[in-house]
């Protein structure tokens, strides 16, 4: 029995397949919360982000790519836990089994707790690039050492910082931001952004070593105008524009793998899953370019 078939359980999907054509990436969702710090219901963001991308047009104008043509294949979810070791362990082992295929994969979150499991299962080479209104960096909070609120901390306290990118952040305690400093963890805030033109510029300078590519997407990176169905809505955020600008720089970089987090669908109007089913359509697009260009 593979990890898949352990942790993976059959819930509404989005897969098409089309003859002879072998899926360009595989899907899964994490319905967790359970470290919630403010407003409980990631859990129900997958089938959320699910919905939606089966009602928004799937040609990407910008990337002309359509995805009506390609293969796409959604593995489900993982089976509900409370436990968030439990969650981190079959993240872990799911992606790890994905990236032994040889296969792209995206996660639909869930809490960013889930990347924290994911990238412990990336190659060496594989550079995570986070977008994230918050910094995550916090020993402990509200009793628990690993949250989404010290997902990062625990992240770099294992793998260090030199493969991690930080982008968009804005929201962090005052010992948070001194820890950044400390540990040299490279951060486009959005000060940053909004004082240096052409601020992606400085993500793929960071990239530039870099074979392969993680990204996280928490989507409280965007304005509580863009997003407002979130966790932990942060006012004055990025716009929608300059995250897909972020997002289409990447054009031509080896995506591994990605998620999109902390969608609460029970505080939004539609508008943060239309916005993240967006986000996921492009960065499949982007994947396959990357595919394509590697292709004999």
């Amino acid at each position: 029995m593979s990890y898949k078939d352990l942790f993976l359980t059959s819930e509404p999907l989005i897969t098409v397949i089309k003859e002879g054509m072998e899926p360009i990436v595989k899907i899964f969702g994490v319905p967790f919360d359970s470290t919630v710090t403010f407003r409980p219901g990631a859990r129900f963001g997958p089938n959320a982000i699910r919905q939606a991308y089966m009602n928004i047009e799937v040609y990407s104008l910008f990337l002309d790519v359509d995805l009506e043509s390609l293969s796409l294949l959604d593995l489900g979810n993982l089976k509900l836990t409370n436990d968030v070791d439990d969650m981190v362990y079959s993240v872990e082992k799911v992606v790890r089994e994905l990236v032994q295929e040889g296969v792209t994969f995206g996660i639909l979150g869930g809490e960013h707790t889930l990347t924290f499991g994911a990238y412990l299962s990336m190659p060496k080479d594989t550079a995570l690039i986070i977008f994230d209104a918050h910094l995550d960096l916090r020993d402990e909070f509200a009793g628990l050492k690993l949250s989404h609120a010290t997902f990062l901390r625990r992240l770099t306290d294992k793998v260090g910082t030199e493969s991690i990118i930080h982008i968009g952040s804005r929201a962090a305690s005052r010992d948070e931001w001194k820890i950044a400093d400390k540990i040299r963890l490279s951060l486009i805030s959005l000060q940053t952004i909004r004082t240096i033109p052409n601020a992606e510029m400085l993500l793929l300078d960071f990239l530039k070593d870099f074979e392969n590519v993680y990204v996280s997407i928490d989507l409280d990176a965007l304005d509580p105008s863009f997003a407002p169905g979130v966790g932990n809505p942060e006012p004055d955020g990025l716009s929608l524009h300059k995250l897909l600008e972020f997002l289409y720089s990447l054009k031509g970089k080896k995506i591994i793998g990605f998620d999109i987090v902390e969608l609460t669908p029970l505080y939004d109007s539609g508008i943060t899953a239309v916005v993240a089913a967006k986000l996921m359509n492009e960065i499949i697009g982007l994947s396959y370019l990357s595919q394509n260009s590697r292709k004999p």
